[in-house]
């Protein structure tokens, strides 16, 4: 799929990407910290390499409730708890998903804005539900 997308810009002149996570197997009863991670990670590197580093397509991710485990638990007592946002940050923020700023905030909190590159008006807000 990824390389369909980067493959045929000429025709789909994809404006951005939304990634709503759910990445891992639904398995809730047999996964791990480091399993559940993983996937997310897997996508992130794989999405990364396909489009390329020069790619333009903004790319919005956010994390599902599958994306942490035990499913549907997150971590706020204090700042930098999560495992899996502390796994996952560095990476959306190097591969140019999150500015230091969003990627600080989605550290802290589990969620992040950011302005629409094509729309001046438009904002994403990232958050799991």
């Amino acid at each position: 799929m990824f390389e369909y997308i980067r493959d045929n810009q000429d025709t789909l002149k994809t404006e951005f990407i939304t990634w709503a996570g759910d990445n891992s197997g639904h398995n809730v009863w047999d996964n791990s910290n480091e399993e559940v991670l993983d996937y997310t990670v897997n996508i992130t590197k794989t999405l990364t390499e396909v489009l390329g580093s020069d790619s333009k397509i903004p790319i919005y991710p956010t994390m599902g409730n599958h994306d942490t485990w035990p499913v549907n638990v997150e971590d706020f007592s204090k700042p930098e708890n999560n495992y899996a946002i502390n796994g996952i940050k560095p990476l959306w923020t190097q591969s140019t998903f999150l500015t230091a700023e969003e990627a600080d905030t989605f550290g802290k909190y589990g969620y992040y804005s950011k302005p629409l590159p094509f729309n001046p008006k438009g904002k994403v807000i990232s958050l799991n539900m």
